[in-house]
């Protein structure tokens, strides 16, 4: 072989090496670009037993615990990370008070970049269990009037701690309806509640108001005097199936805001 070949030889080896490594190495500087842009979700989530998890039979963490799997599965995030401040039996001004008072919670709320509440059942559940079957609609409007204080000094601590975080408010629901559904006050009481707080978030800046009254309710007439097949044993918290669809309600909420840019990257 000439010198001449050889040489042109191994210019060709060269150039097909650099065709070779080059691409590898464009290959990977694209996936790492790809990766860069997805956003690592740090959750916090507050509030009562449905976020701390309550009745999950299968003590997964209720709507969290399931929550935090389902998230990873998009191709929008890189990452998720929760933390669970959920206190079983915590009325709003029992929420308000640990947000006041509590550092590891205030930090876990200034690093989240999604924060997630459920609060307002124990507010109504206070002032049904002293009325029971002797309830009337305007035996809560001065607990109404409570919990929308209570709301607003929450929200705007949580602003005071991260401006930017999108939060999403969980509505509450009616347990009762298998049981109870003749008295058509509990369906108003928690018609009306939804609705006060629907109007509350829409006064926020970057909050949004979750329903899950519609997922956890069963009025099937086959069910009358039976237990919600999405209630746990103690009829009142959601069970395991429950839970999974108050998380799949958040997800898809949750996803959508990311896709419209509302979910900040978070601070590394």
């Amino acid at each position: 072989m000439t010198k001449k070949r050889l040489l042109v030889l191994l210019v060709a080896v060269l150039i097909l090496l650099a065709i070779i490594f080059g691409g590898f190495w464009l290959k990977e500087y694209l996936d790492q670009k790809k990766e860069e842009e997805k956003t690592p979700i740090s959750l916090v989530a507050m509030g009562d037993s449905l976020t701390e998890g309550d009745g999950d039979e299968k003590k997964a963490g209720g709507y969290v615990g399931i929550l935090d799997k389902s998230l990873t599965k998009h191709q929008e995030v890189r990452s998720v990370e929760t933390s669970n401040h959920g206190v079983s039996g915590n009325r709003s001004d029992q929420l308000l008070k640990r947000l006041k008072t509590e550092p590891d919670f205030q930090k876990a709320v200034q690093k989240a970049n999604v924060i997630t509440m459920t609060i307002g059942g124990n507010d109504v559940m206070k002032v049904l269990q002293s009325k029971l079957l002797d309830v009337k609609v305007s035996d809560f409007t001065k607990a109404e009037e409570n919990f929308q204080k209570n709301l607003t000094e929450v929200f705007s601590l949580i602003r005071e701690n991260n401006p930017n975080a999108p939060i999403f408010l969980v509505g509450v629901y009616n347990p009762y309806t298998t049981y109870f559904s003749q008295i058509k006050q509990f369906d108003e009481v928690i018609t009306n509640w939804n609705s006060n707080s629907q109007a509350f978030i829409k006064q926020q800046k970057n909050a949004y108001f979750v329903p899950i009254a519609q997922l956890i309710e069963n009025r099937d007439k086959k069910n009358r005097d039976k237990p919600n097949p999405l209630l746990s044993d103690d009829y009142f918290h959601p069970n395991h199936t429950g839970y999974e669809k108050i998380a799949h309600k958040l997800d898809s909420t949750i996803i959508k805001e990311l896709k419209a840019g509302k979910i900040p990257k978070k601070k590394e």
